[in-house]
């Protein structure tokens, strides 16, 4: 069941973009902020509070899930688990992001691949256009995890559950304006993608540049910070694996970067495949 929802999922969002219109957070946005004005001293909770926040939605996830399984020979089980898949990817397709931006780098329109820049990064992309095509290919490198790696990973383990788990959590990160809530999100954040960051940084290694990525990987700087450490996990890694992009390169890096996280994704997707043959993994 997990691998068909994977597939189905991955390959509807990269088809379409049906699913970035449809694929809207207003309702949890009014739920938090529902929550916050209802229960005042959540946010005195500290780190507890994005838990409190999400424990009634996560419980009816858990209990409709439980309740699916198995009922008219899987089927509802099945289009549960693809709906809630297909709703916690993104929320917006980095592959047709990417497009977008090189499209508009080498037609010359600085003002669309600025736009596109921002996009990708979630944030103010820099001005210079050499320093820009570097922190793009990192935001590939880094952002491919946050909007599909961790998503699976989370999906295989606990299903649906634990995709929405994880994408609610980082879109209260990045969404709330509350900062006691945003650090909190931003901790638990990164608490549940250092396993799939380390996975996908050993995927880069595997389908690039082997040792490159090894050295810059052993070479990086230690940081107190779980989520700047999953960050430069993700990005030593993968500069290391790209063995012929060098800063300056303009879309050359791009296309390298994307072409890496592609051929990591076939191998994940891959791993599951053979799990599900064996039987290890429904």
């Amino acid at each position: 069941m997990a691998l068909i929802c994977i597939l189905f999922g991955i390959i509807f969002e990269r088809v379409s973009d049906i699913l970035e219109n449809y694929r809207n957070f207003d309702w949890f946005d009014n739920y938090s902020r529902w929550i916050l004005k209802t229960l005042p001293g959540l946010v005195s909770q500290q780190k507890s509070s994005i838990l409190i926040l999400l424990l009634p939605i996560m419980l009816t996830t858990m209990l409709l899930q439980i309740w699916f399984a198995g009922r008219l020979l899987g089927l509802i089980d099945l289009l549960f688990g693809l709906v809630i898949f297909a709703f916690c990817l993104g929320p917006k397709d980095l592959n047709r992001q990417v497009n977008r931006y090189l499209e508009a780098k080498e037609n010359g329109n600085e003002d669309a691949a600025n736009a596109e820049a921002g996009a990708i990064m979630q944030k103010e992309p820099p001005t210079d256009p050499d320093q820009q095509v570097v922190e793009v290919m990192r935001s590939i490198l880094h952002e491919s995890n946050d909007r599909f790696f961790a998503v699976i990973f989370w999906f295989v383990l606990l299903g649906p559950f634990g995709a929405l788990l994880y994408r609610l959590t980082s879109h209260t990160m990045r969404s709330t304006r509350s900062a006691t809530l945003a650090n909190a999100a931003r901790q638990f954040q990164a608490v549940l993608a250092w396993m799939p960051a380390h996975l996908v940084a050993m995927g880069y290694a595997l389908t690039g540049n082997y040792e490159g990525a090894k050295q810059e990987f052993y070479g990086k700087n230690k940081q107190e910070d779980l989520y700047d450490c999953n960050y430069h996990t993700l990005i030593t890694a993968g500069q290391g694996a790209l063995k012929d992009c060098e800063p300056g390169e303009e879309t050359a890096c791009i296309r390298s970067a994307r072409a890496l996280v592609l051929r990591t994704l076939v191998v994940w997707l891959a791993f599951i495949a053979i799990l599900t043959l064996i039987g290890w993994m429904s």
